[in-house]
């Protein structure tokens, strides 16, 4: 048994997916958007800044980094 919403939300759901992918950068900043999650992009920001100072100071590059501290 179907009813009118199911074949709209049917057919909403065809054209989604007819629609170009989107990455997984997109995908998240959108489901913070939809969630009202906003409060987490400073954490997010300090957690990349802090892997990026990991990764550079695994490389040649850690002498620099000490001296900026």
């Amino acid at each position: 048994m179907t009813s009118p919403n199911d074949k709209s939300s049917q057919e909403d759901f065809l054209q989604a997916a007819k629609g170009k992918e989107r990455g997984i950068v997109a995908e998240f900043i959108a489901f913070m958007a939809e969630n009202k999650l906003w409060w987490m992009t400073p954490i997010l920001i300090v957690f990349g800044l802090v892997g990026v100072l990991l990764l550079l100071g695994a490389t040649g590059f850690a002498p620099f980094i000490y001296t900026m501290w």
